[in-house]
């Protein structure tokens, strides 16, 4: 019984694997991130008001029937923020920030795809053409070749995949440090410092025929993981202080892609399979006319003279 159920999950497999298509896309894009940073509970505070910054990755989608499937990529990620402040009383009036160092998130997750829409209508072939068997050999074939490069023309298309997952950073920076710098001790909290994050989106793909051309995507991120409240605990006359730091980050970013396919389309396979060879029509040769065969002429029988039957009739 397990033999068979074995058996039937490897034919399931196989069957999902031709079906299926893999992609590889890099991208380039723009990201813009949003932290917010709240000091001792009070409202949250913008350190970057416009925290944008250039983004690439990669992203490989396992479709399966061109309909659905899981797909995994690497991007950039500069979300995090560098809060600083020395006096730890006034730190949500008087603080500096930065941009914090670059980083490399990891993605997966789960996407479906709608059928192609067409965005332009298919050539259609001229109706006064005349029939190929009742032209000259020539005329014959520039209508193959005009009708076949008709038929091939092909239309740009449009899908659109939206999808759903998360994203992780494997190795975060430090929560808070402090350094000496200037006579005095400067703190820094690493605002918007996830771990992971919850990420959706919608690519837009356009195609051409069953050739992919590029790919438009938009997505938003929400940091859920490593959010928790920090507690900087610095001595001030002879007592202990204690400041809670906690932030939150999210982030949209919008890219352009060129797909690389690496999997044979099926349908097009069949149909160059299928495809009848191009038949010239014969060319017809006039037949040879034989020579008449003409009987020679007889000579018509000579007159005899009187002469003739004088000479007969003295004999006689």
């Amino acid at each position: 019984m397990r033999k068979a159920a074995l058996t039937g999950l490897v034919f399931v497999a196989c069957g999902i694997a031709t079906n299926a298509q893999l992609s590889v896309t890099p991208r380039v894009g723009i990201e813009k991130a949003s932290t917010c940073v709240q000091y001792n509970n009070t409202s949250c505070i913008s350190p970057l008001s416009s925290n944008y910054s250039p983004q690439v990755g990669f992203r490989m989608d396992y479709l399966i029937n061109k309909t659905h499937g899981p797909f995994a990529g690497v991007a950039t990620n500069r979300s995090l923020v560098t809060y600083a402040f020395t006096n730890p009383e006034t730190g949500d009036k008087e603080f500096s920030a930065s941009q914090g160092d670059w980083k490399l998130r990891l993605e997966a997750g789960y996407q479906v795809s709608s059928k192609p829409i067409a965005l332009g209508k298919a050539s259609k072939q001229s109706s006064t053409i005349a029939p190929v068997a009742a032209s000259s050999p020539c005329a014959a074939r520039k209508m193959m070749l005009a009708n076949a490069a008709a038929a091939k023309k092909p239309v740009m298309n449009l899908r659109i995949q939206p999808y759903a997952g998360m994203a992780f950073i494997p190795n975060p920076a430090t929560a808070i440090s402090s350094a000496f710098q200037s006579n005095e001790t400067v703190y820094q909290y690493s605002a918007g410092n996830w771990t992971s994050a919850f990420i959706s989106g919608v690519n837009f793909a356009f195609a051409k025929g069953n050739a992919s051309k590029f790919v438009v995507g938009v997505q938003y991120l929400k940091g859920i993981g490593n959010m928790n409240t920090e507690t900087l605990t610095t001595p001030v006359e002879n007592k202990q202080l204690n400041t809670q730091l906690s932030s939150s980050a999210s982030a949209w970013n919008i890219s352009i892609g060129m797909p690389l396919t690496f999997s044979k389309n099926k349908s097009t396979a069949v149909q160059s399979k299928a495809a009848p060879k191009k038949v010239e029509p014969a060319k017809v040769e006039p037949a040879k006319a034989e020579p008449v065969k003409v009987a020679p002429a007889v000579a018509p029988e000579k007159k005899k003279s009187c002469g003739y039957y004088k000479s007969k009739c003295l004999r006689w």
